[in-house]
């Protein structure tokens, strides 16, 4: 009977040990994950039926605004002062092709979401509008073309959540 209990316990928190492990190396993961900070070209940060998205592209110097297709794939190579790199093609999306990049980049032209408190949003909406004001994001490339994006500034500093 002692036995079966133990049994019972052990496979109830081996599950949970090994999904908390997962979950705990994920930050580790991410953080290893090569990073570039990329000007933000403009947006729509209200999205009444999905919440409150700030919706943008990346600014990326020759790359025509639109969408460029789920197979074209190109690799960043850090822009200048204005926050804007430049683009290399590439032949293919393909696993060889894309690590041979620091910051591989499929679907360049694609656009991204990011939740914003709806304060937030408008005050970023308002922000990038002005010429004078500089908006970016930070991006992290997974190395297969994909990206996560964080913490958006306004020329250089974070946005607080509430003012």
């Amino acid at each position: 009977m002692r036995k079966e209990m133990l049994l019972r316990v052990a496979l109830l928190l081996l599950p949970t040990l090994v999904l908390a492990g997962w979950a705990l190396s994920l930050p580790l993961l991410r953080a290893a994950e090569p990073m570039m900070r990329v000007r933000l070209a403009g947006f729509d940060p209200r999205d009444l039926l999905r919440g409150h998205y700030l919706l943008a592209r990346l600014d990326i110097a020759g790359l025509q605004p639109g969408r460029s297709g789920a197979g074209d794939c190109v690799c960043l190579t850090p822009g200048g002062a204005d926050g804007r790199p430049g683009f290399i093609p590439l032949p293919a999306c393909t696993p060889d092709v894309l690590s041979s990049c620091a910051y591989p980049l499929a679907d360049p032209g694609r656009e991204l979401r990011l939740y914003q408190s709806q304060e937030r949003a408008v005050r970023l909406e308002a922000l990038l509008r002005d010429a004078k004001v500089r908006v970016d994001v930070a991006v992290r490339f997974d190395g297969k073309g994909g990206i996560a994006l964080e913490d958006v500034q306004v020329d250089g500093k974070s946005l607080p959540e509430t003012e």
